[in-house]
């Protein structure tokens, strides 16, 4: 009887999947993990590697070697780090994402997800796998965070009501009467003086962006080819139909008020001049997903702020791919920097620890218990960038319930229709590469409202013309078409 349960107890030990088995760091050699990651090393960067070291000495017999940049001195260390086959670990990395893959530079992730990434496989919704799945394997661990674009302009009532401008209008539930009545409020605004430096805000391209969601197929949404995200954009146009956004009656009409806008002197006339909080502007706008950090700019700047939000929130492969971390094709041991990653998934002290260092040390918690850094700070981490955002405490920069609301914000969430396509620009590189000399000419003074879209406008669009758009499009067609019958969207 004694045989047949022991029997039956190892049966069972051998269903359990591996990656629900610690690892047992006395059976495991030591290894030292390289990390290249975005930070700045401070004072007391040392001692909270120590600390580390001893988490992970204990939990599976490793050591980290972390180096910290800012993100383009990073960037070109990455570069420089794929080029000479250098051996390393884990990487934070962006929008190059799908060419490091063509470059096989980064260890495929599937089965290590599977054996030792539990953590991250219960915790991650599937659309970011989806994102960043390419010739059906997985490449990197996106940030599971508020990946998306939700652009507003924050609105300074109290500059408003000194002023005597109405603001209901920011709550009408109608997008494009909202944005009429923006325009109309910005030039009230001018009339009554509240131009505190001059003006009273600035446009560029990206609220364009927000107004008119939409899918950019190279994922810049400076270069013409999109399609349209949602049901409430570009009109005319079917969905997964590539289409250049710069011809069409939106971005005429969104140009045409910016020039209105401009010729009133309620835009800056220096093309580097943007509205700013800390000038005390009396609008400004701000990519932050759920206002998240509007609370705090109130208490930063002693102002009652409301948002005016353009549009709805959407998730792009662009936004997903902005922040990922990726293990090397050249590490010595893959499943030891997953079980790393995944740690910093299943352990919120763990993931407290890297994010902020030692509680006592480098931080402490203020009277609503929330995670304030040291002044000045001893052990500085470019935070956005690390596996664990969610699972990290926020700390006092963000909400304390920040949790909870991207819970409920993720159900609000508009996701573009092909997340995880990645185009291959090489057959159209010299249409792309004379399409964007034009592009740079002429697309943000336009949506800056610098030049008159009457004679500019139709340059812009000969302009392309001319560089070969058509043809870049029609590629861009024939392989988002053939992506999603790859994908099973399409038969």
């Amino acid at each position: 009887m004694k045989k047949l349960s022991f029997l039956i107890a190892l049966i069972m030990l051998l269903a359990i999947p591996s990656a629900m088995i610690a690892a047992d760091a006395s059976k495991l050699e030591p290894y030292e993990i390289v990390w290249y990651t975005l930070g700045t090393e401070r004072e007391g960067h040392q001692a909270v590697i120590d600390k580390i070291n001893e988490y992970l000495t204990e939990k599976f017999n490793a050591t980290l070697k972390m180096y910290v940049n800012t993100n383009n001195d990073h960037l070109q260390k990455l570069q420089l780090l794929v080029s000479a086959r250098e051996k390393f670990d884990i990487c934070f990395v962006s929008g190059q994402y799908a060419n490091y893959v063509s470059q096989e530079a980064f260890y495929p992730l599937k089965d290590l997800l599977q054996e030792h990434g539990k953590a991250l496989l219960d915790t991650y919704p599937q659309n970011l796998w989806d994102s960043v799945t390419i010739n059906n394997e997985i490449y990197a661990v996106p940030v599971h965070k508020y990946s998306c674009s939700h652009y507003y302009f924050i609105i300074n009532m109290d500059a408003a009501k000194k002023a005597g401008v109405d603001t209901s209008w920011i709550n009408a539930e109608n997008k494009m009467e909202r944005w009429g009545s923006f325009v109309d409020y910005v030039l009230k605004m001018k009339e009554a003086g509240a131009d505190t430096n001059g003006y009273i805000t600035s446009l560029g391209s990206q609220p364009f962006t927000a107004l008119y969601p939409n899918e950019a197929m190279t994922g810049n949404s400076a270069d013409p080819g999109v399609v349209i995200l949602g049901d409430d954009t570009f009109q005319g146009f079917e969905r997964n139909q590539v289409f250049n956004q710069f011809a069409t009656e939106e971005f005429a009409g969104y140009v045409r008020d910016a020039y209105k806008l401009a010729q009133a002197g309620a835009l800056p006339l220096d093309p580097e001049t943007n509205a700013k909080l800390d000038q005390h502007d009396p609008v400004v706008s701000v990519q932050d997903s759920m206002a998240k950090r509007l609370a705090g700019y109130e208490k930063t700047y002693g102002a009652d702020f409301e948002p005016y939000f353009i549009s709805y929130a959407f998730q792009t492969t662009d936004k997903i791919y902005g922040a990922m971390n990726a293990i090397s094709d050249t590490s010595d041991d893959p499943a030891r920097a997953m079980m790393f990653i995944n740690a910093l998934i299943e352990d919120r002290d763990f993931a407290n620890l890297v994010f902020y260092g030692i509680e006592g040390v480098n931080w402490n918690r203020n009277a609503d218990g929330q995670i304030q850094m040291t002044d000045p700070k001893t052990y500085a981490m470019t935070t956005w960038s690390l596996p664990g955002f969610l699972t990290a405490e926020p700390d006092i920069s963000l909400p304390i319930d920040m949790v909870d609301r991207y819970n409920a914000f993720a159900k609000e969430l508009v996701p573009a229709d092909n997340l995880g396509f990645a185009l291959d620009e090489s057959p159209i590189m010299i249409e792309l590469a004379a399409i964007r000399q034009v592009v740079a000419e002429y697309l943000e003074p336009l949506t800056k409202g610098l030049a008159n879209p009457d004679t500019e406008l139709p340059k812009f669009l000969e302009g392309l013309q001319a560089a070969g758009v058509d043809t870049a499009i029609a590629e861009m067609q024939r392989q988002l078409d053939a992506w999603r019958v790859a994908q099973g969207y399409d038969k």
